[in-house]
């Protein structure tokens, strides 16, 4: 069973591509954070992430899961991790499961830990691999245009070479 702890980013970036369901297409167990759960829900009240989190973890595809070792663990983590983050990692430790986040900070701490991570693009190609997407690029140029997603030209040449997609000259 492959299960996934997701960050807040990647809901909203999902979310504002309209391909919040692709979660639920290709992990298991789909875990947030309350602190997650805070960000998106109340934090982003009255927008789609918000909804697509209320509507997930009402259906029972995702479920609001608290970090025992949290507490004691946050203390050994950079303070300018946010809390979302900081609970992410720790539940994904806890469950060993795969992080879900596009925070670089938490994405290299989370390597560190021995964690396997991906993020919105990495969602992206996975539902390209299992086919619930025959392209990925509509959604990579509107994450980068479309969006104050941060991506770097060579990350956005990478994602379409890794999905089997050709790269135009003029992609800036």
């Amino acid at each position: 069973m492959l299960a996934v702890v997701c960050d807040s980013s990647p809901l909203v970036y999902l979310s504002k591509l309209q391909q919040f369901r692709l979660l639920r297409l290709i992990y298991d167990a789909v875990l947030v954070p309350p602190a997650v759960w805070h960000e998106v829900t109340v934090g982003g009240q009255g927008l789609a992430e918000s909804e697509n989190l209320k509507t997930a973890v009402a259906e029972g595809w995702m479920r609001v899961e608290t970090p025992s070792a949290a507490g004691n663990q946050a203390a050994n983590l950079p303070p300018s991790l946010g809390r979302g983050e900081v609970e992410a990692i720790m539940l994904a430790c806890e469950k060993g499961a795969v992080l879900v986040t596009d925070d670089g900070l938490g994405r290299s701490l989370a390597v560190s830990l021995g964690l396997q991570v991906t993020g919105t693009v990495g969602v992206l190609i996975q539902a390209k691999r299992q086919g619930h997407l025959s392209s990925i690029r509509p959604l990579m140029d509107q994450l980068r245009l479309g969006t104050n997603f941060r991506m770097s030209e060579p990350l956005y040449r990478k994602a379409m070479d890794v999905a089997g997609e050709s790269v135009p000259t003029d992609s800036h």
